[in-house]
């Protein structure tokens, strides 16, 4: 699917009301005179320009991902005061969250080296806690998106229609999602990223790809590498409808990370095509009736 067509998808799936996205941008005298007046987004939502102090920001961990330090460190020895955005701040239960810019006001503190300093802030009003961890999961940096588990993470706690199908569809298959974004444990799956791209290629795929995963290797962990995980994908993709799931599960359910590792083509770039080359080698082993041609996976080598 295509950038623009997933942009499109989210932006239908927004919590905030979709009349949001036109600023009604207040252009009476009284806001010309005023710099910090309200812009109302709609009837609850509005936002300021203005300036805090750094001792007054702070940010909510439940769906921000942590400080990245040597990203910071990237941002202090490359800092050009000129280009530095207004920070995003949300105004919540009295505390000011930042929602985008967590990353410069860090590299801010670290060149400044003192604890509280005034900072320039896009000041929103009215946005609930959802609102702000779609906002985040959503934000584009200069340097960096949002990483996919925490992006994850923020659409997931923003009920977001999308990635709660997307954990449906997980834990329905009998897997969990790793809160590091890393495997960690048997049923666990933390190749976030790999995950995500197959699910917005094809949510049915997604779920068949799973539902083969545990039937063959019942969630053990080395099963769940994220390029075995795409040669799953890929070898569906190839011959869903040839495929024999009782002749799969025998021949290639069977094999381990050993058998895999022998069976596959060593010389492919494509290592989720690798893997899924060791799955058809391993189907056909003892041909017969039934065997499965290369042809349709050589389509996915490149």
């Amino acid at each position: 699917m295509s950038r623009k067509n997933r942009n499109a998808r989210r932006q239908a799936n927004k919590p905030l009301n979709p009349h949001t996205v036109q600023m009604a941008m207040d252009t009476s005298p009284a806001a010309d005179k005023n710099s910090a007046a309200v812009r109302m987004l709609d009837e609850k939502c509005g936002y300021e320009f203005t300036r805090l102090p750094s001792i007054m920001l702070e940010s909510d961990t439940s769906y921000q991902r942590p400080i990245d330090l040597k990203r910071v460190q990237r941002i202090v020895e490359n800092f050009d005061a000129r280009l530095v955005n207004p920070l995003k701040v949300s105004e919540r239960e009295g505390h000011y969250y930042v929602f985008d810019g967590a990353h410069t006001l860090a590299a801010l503190k670290e060149i400044k080296k003192f604890d509280n300093f005034m900072v320039d802030v896009m000041l929103f009003h009215g946005l609930a806690y959802e609102d702000e961890a779609y906002l985040f999961a959503l934000q584009r940096g200069e340097s960096k998106e949002v990483a996919t588990a925490s992006r994850l993470k923020a659409l997931m706690l923003s009920n977001d229609s999308r990635a709660c199908d997307f954990r449906s569809r997980t834990e329905s298959a009998g897997f969990r999602l790793s809160p590091s974004g890393r495997t960690a444990a048997k049923c666990t799956l933390g190749c976030v990223a790999k995950l995500w791209r197959i699910f917005e290629e094809d949510a049915g795929l997604y779920s068949e790809t799973l539902s083969l995963l545990m039937s063959a290797w019942h969630g053990e962990a080395w099963s769940l590498n994220a390029n075995i995980v795409g040669g799953v994908a890929m070898f569906i993709q190839a011959y869903r409808s040839e495929m024999n799931l009782a002749r799969f599960l025998k021949h290639v359910g069977s094999a381990d990370l050993g058998e895999l590792n022998k069976y596959k083509d060593a010389t492919a770039k494509n290592k989720d095509y690798s893997f899924a080359f060791a799955m058809y080698r391993l189907y056909n082993k003892v041909g017969g009736t039934g065997a499965l041609t290369p042809y349709a996976l050589y389509d996915f080598k490149i």
